[in-house]
């Protein structure tokens, strides 16, 4: 049976679920893009920075420990697609509206 290794994971939607789907990758050690819109002011990840944030407050935590965080990046679809190409995994979570 071969293996096939994940060493970087993007997932498309910072809302509840992909958020924490993003920490367990953390959890695990992979390094993981989360992705949500480009904020229409200021920074342009404050929608991703705001739900990483708020994995530090969810009760249980879904974060094995605040070093976790070290491998959680913030992107936007508007500035960031390029970083999809460096990524093993790409899971969409994003809201059905």
């Amino acid at each position: 049976m071969s293996q096939t290794l994940i060493r970087k994971v993007a997932i498309l939607g910072a809302g509840v679920m992909g958020a924490q789907i993003a920490a367990h990758f953390a959890n695990a050690q992979v390094e993981v893009l989360l992705y949500d819109l480009a904020a229409k002011e200021g920074d342009k990840n404050a929608i991703v920075n705001k739900a990483i944030k708020g994995l530090l407050k969810l009760n249980p935590a879904p974060l094995g420990s605040k070093k976790a965080l070290e491998g959680l990046s913030a992107a936007n679809y508007e500035t960031d697609l390029e970083k999809l190409r460096d990524c093993d995994l790409i899971i969409e979570a994003i809201a059905e509206k």
